[in-house]
């Protein structure tokens, strides 16, 4: 069977969907992926899901208790693979024997951190609206983890009798995320606690005033291969550094450096040359005060994107 995908990108964050099963090969090892389940933004979705279901008349979904685990798990897998395949090789569906379809999305914290925000990109999306509004689906879990370089988000949809589960806590937790099929994705950490916020900065001179970075939040969007950076600017940062590359070490790298006035950055080609579909890239941003009229920035923060 050939496994039809969808991957769309619009208005500042990357999302997808996708309905069939299928297979593909594995790398290996794991990867640790640390970040706030937040299960208060996932009960907000799920009430979004229904009030777009009731417009059509589609009876409304229940979140299942382990659509709603296999959802988190998802959201931490995907932050090491943004892809309906799994990062040890599998397709989604693998993560629970309840999935028929599942829904993606990340973004900065800025356009795609609130439940709103993220219902408002998948209705918009003729596929991934398909998926919340498809009628043969009566339970839902739904995943939010947010992480130093964004928030992820999954709706895993499925169909037959569902286990019923209250909102969790929210709560801080650390997934072992399996890189090859000699492993499985598990949740290694769960201590309850707030949102993880972004990193503060890295170590300066105790003379220098150290960029408070934890209100920062910048955001990609991508339309026709090119990549629009969106940051804001609270309390004291005064602007930020901008650096795109298609190695992950960045070792090969284009640098921009805004001008404190701006808040937006359009990145349409990568050394000289345009932005090639279908090709990863790798863009990372720090903020930056002004102390003693020196510039002391703060720590890069990351995002893997698909041109």
């Amino acid at each position: 069977m050939k496994i039809n995908q969808l991957r769309t990108a619009f208005a500042a964050v990357l999302f997808g969907l996708v309905l069939i099963l299928g297979g593909q090969s594995a790398k290996a090892e794991t990867k640790d992926v640390s970040g706030t389940a937040r299960y208060d933004h996932a009960f907000q979705v799920l009430e979004l899901v229904n009030q777009e279901r009731a417009k059509v008349g589609a009876e409304p979904l229940e979140m299942d208790e382990e659509l709603l685990s296999a959802a988190m798990l998802r959201a931490a897998e995907t932050v090491v693979n943004f892809n309906h395949t799994r990062p040890n090789g599998e397709r989604c569906f693998t993560a629970s024997s309840k999935m028929s379809g599942e829904n993606i999305a990340m973004g900065g914290n800025v356009l795609c951190g609130t439940p709103a925000q993220v219902m408002e990109l998948w209705m918009h999306s003729s596929g991934h609206k398909a998926n919340i509004l498809n009628t043969g689906f009566q339970s839902i879990g739904v995943g939010c983890i947010v992480t130093s370089s964004g928030t992820y988000w999954v709706q895993c949809f499925g169909r037959g009798t569902t286990q019923s589960v209250t909102q969790p806590d929210n709560k801080e937790v650390t997934y072992q995320v399996a890189l090859d099929t000699s492993s499985k994705t598990t949740l290694v950490g769960d201590t309850s606690g707030g949102i993880e916020s972004t990193p503060t900065a890295t170590p300066a001179p105790s003379t220098e005033e150290v960029p408070d970075t934890g209100n920062f939040h910048w955001s990609v969007g991508i339309f026709k291969h090119i990549f629009t950076v969106t940051w804001n600017k609270p309390g004291s940062i005064k602007g930020c550094q901008i650096q795109i590359s298609n190695k992950k070490n960045f070792k090969q790298k284009q640098t921009f450096s805004p001008k404190q006035s701006q808040t937006k950055q359009v990145i349409r080609k990568y050394k000289g040359k345009k932005l090639k579909a279908g090709k990863d890239y790798f863009i990372r941003v720090r903020a930056y005060t002004v102390s003693n009229g020196k510039k002391v920035y703060g720590q890069w923060t990351r995002l893997r994107c698909l041109a």
